[in-house]
């Protein structure tokens, strides 16, 4: 298994993400009309980059290197940092409010999951004189249970869920504050 570490190469002690273009346009979405520091970046070449910066630790130095043919080469040293900065600055925007919203649906459903376990518990008290009958402690124990399944949902977004969405954002970070090089093809 090769390590991240001999996959890309490194240059004055950062590792390089390289991209090579044959013109300015492969790097944008073809179907955006929109001007080049407005436009969308191409999904494979976006997937490159995050996946890419994602293989690293975050506190790790890395440096974004464009390959382009000189035709191209002048006008893409502020078209490419203006677009990256654009789009990665929408994405962190982006993630915020999903980890704001995930946080907030965490909060609800634990809201929702402990009045409900408080509810199945309390139920459970009132008719703990079912437990000398019949299949009365299989109710009585069904309580509980659904009254702790109830809080499972609310406990895997407050513990496990959040995380990718705030490790995402980081790396959309990192890619909207990383040095940028044009350099020729």
């Amino acid at each position: 298994m090769k390590s991240v570490d001999s996959t890309f190469r490194k240059e004055k002690g950062r590792y390089l993400i390289e991209v090579r273009l044959r013109d300015l346009d492969q790097f944008f979405n073809s179907l955006d009309p929109s001007p080049f520091h407005d436009k969308d970046i191409d999904d494979d070449a976006e997937r490159y980059i995050v996946n890419s910066v994602g293989a690293f630790p975050l506190k790790t130095q890395l440096k974004l290197v464009f390959y382009l043919p000189h035709e191209h080469h002048t006008e893409a040293a502020t078209v490419l940092s203006e677009a990256i900065d654009n789009y990665f600055d929408f994405r962190v925007t982006m993630a915020r409010r999903e980890l704001g919203a995930t946080l907030n649906e965490g909060r609800v459903a634990m809201v929702l999951g402990l009045a409900f376990l408080v509810t199945c518990i309390t139920v459970r008290t009132a008719l703990g004189a079912l437990a000398d009958r019949p299949f009365g402690n299989t109710v009585l124990e069904g309580l509980s249970i659904v009254g702790w399944v109830a809080m499972w949902r609310p406990i895997q977004i407050l513990l496990y869920d959040w995380w990718a969405i705030y490790r995402r954002r980081r790396i959309f970070e990192k890619i909207r504050d990383m040095p940028i090089e044009i350099s020729l093809a």
